[in-house]
């Protein structure tokens, strides 16, 4: 495993996984995960819209 700092905050990445911060190319793929509900069912909460998708 290896540690990285992004902006302060560690990445941590193995073989198959990385940990990193949210950026903001991040945010289509977040977004639509929220807006969907056969995934929100699973996570907690309702679906959300684009606006309340925004951190």
């Amino acid at each position: 495993m290896s540690i990285k700092t992004e902006a302060g905050v560690p990445i941590l990445e193995t073989a198959r996984t990385i940990l990193r911060p949210h950026r903001l190319g991040d945010f289509e793929t977040y977004a639509a995960m929220w807006a969907e509900p056969a995934i929100t069912r699973f996570i907690g909460g309702k679906p959300r819209t684009r606006e309340e998708s925004w951190m």
